[in-house]
């Protein structure tokens, strides 16, 4: 039997302001209160597409589980990218997510099609992927692992 599919609450701290925000990216529900998303985190931190989770009920005005802590790590990892042009204004831009699909990531665009999830999966090589994009001077982050945790 296929697992229901929810949305889950992921909520991200604004380091500067201390604004709370969240993003809600599809979960197969497993049972109990664990889930594994099944979107590209677009903001959160410490999370990536097929991590297994707890979440739960937080508000009581809304119907979403919000989670409370990574369970089980999937082998995927998560970095951030803006490009300095739109996919649609530039053949760079475009090539340089072409070439990460040839590298086996996947990515989803948000804003105007500048800024970029890339999903690292487990067989990617992540230091190839972070040397490509240094090479082609893109502006990313590290989402999951974060900075903190690479340079630990």
């Amino acid at each position: 039997m296929e697992p229901k599919q929810t949305k889950i609450g992921i909520e991200t701290e604004d380091a500067e302001s201390g604004n709370v925000d969240a993003e809600f990216p599809w979960a197969d529900h497993l049972g109990g209160d664990r889930y594994q998303l099944k979107n590209f985190p677009f903001y959160a931190y410490g999370v990536s597409f097929d991590d297994v989770v707890e979440a739960h009920p937080k508000y009581e005005d809304d119907p979403y589980p919000y989670l409370t802590k990574v369970l089980e790590k999937s082998g995927h990892r998560t970095l951030r990218i803006l490009l300095d042009e739109s996919i649609k204004e530039s053949k760079r831009s475009v090539a340089i997510l072409e070439h990460l699909a040839s590298m086996d990531c996947g990515y989803e665009g948000m804003g105007g099609e500048k800024y970029f999830v890339i999903n690292v999966q487990p067989q990617c090589d992540f230091d190839a992927v972070r040397d490509y994009l240094n090479a082609e001077n893109v502006r990313w982050e590290y989402a999951d692992p974060t900075y903190d945790q690479i340079h630990e």
